[in-house]
């Protein structure tokens, strides 16, 4: 065959190889890249406005979320003892798991890093099953819950619990410590001496009315 024409079919075949791979490999890719930039658009779009939505969302519920935390905040740790607050508290707590308490026994607070921490010492008897439902009860006053603070009550930790056996149920001795939101403890109030010069006084003036030296 003459070179032209074998150069001639040489391109065609060359020609007909680059169509047949680009109408098979080439532009079924190019679609898909244009098929992903499409649903990549219309993603960013809908993450876009998520994100706004999200944004508006938490600029209008922030502040009652703060207020809400406080409040929990407040109600778990206070800024004052409230000592007969803290008895009501436990009594009802007790009671709610069946249990009468016999004693109270509250101590002087101590202060902590940017908190007080009260101990206070319980006195019951009860079986074991309202004992652990009262230790339950306790624990479960102040909790984190999906990264929420709730309060139900005072925050209670537990120290020692000490068991003894009293008939059929259980003596128990529990060792509790609450808290209080702020510094040191206020300083205990010192009574002044009391004086004894109106005594000396009175002694002298009914000596001498006695007509006594």
């Amino acid at each position: 065959m003459p070179k032209g024409i074998v150069l001639g079919l040489i391109v065609v075949g060359a020609l007909l190889v680059a169509f047949v791979g680009y109408s098979v490999l080439v532009k079924p890719q190019k679609a898909k890249a244009l098929a992903l930039q499409k649903q990549t658009a219309e993603k960013q779009a809908t993450l876009d406005q998520y994100r706004s939505e999200a944004a508006s969302a938490k600029s209008n519920v922030a502040p009652k979320i703060r207020v809400a935390d406080v409040y929990r905040l407040a109600r778990a740790m206070p800024a004052t003892e409230d000592m007969p607050d803290i008895l009501i508290e436990l009594d009802d707590v007790a009671r709610s798991a069946g249990i009468q308490l016999d004693s109270i026994s509250p101590s002087t607070a101590s202060a902590g890093n940017g908190f007080q921490s009260v101990p206070i010492t319980l006195s019951f008897n009860a079986d074991y099953y309202s004992v652990t439902d009262f230790l339950y009860r306790l624990r479960t006053l102040v909790a984190v819950r999906h990264g929420q603070l709730e309060a139900s009550g005072r925050l209670f930790s537990i120290d020692t619990v000490s068991l003894s056996p009293s008939g059929t149920k259980l003596s128990v001795s529990l060792k509790v410590e609450t808290y209080i939101y702020g510094g040191t403890p206020a300083p205990a109030v010192v009574l002044p001496p009391v004086s004894t010069d109106t005594t000396s006084t009175d002694t002298t003036s009914a000596s001498a009315e006695r007509g006594t030296p």
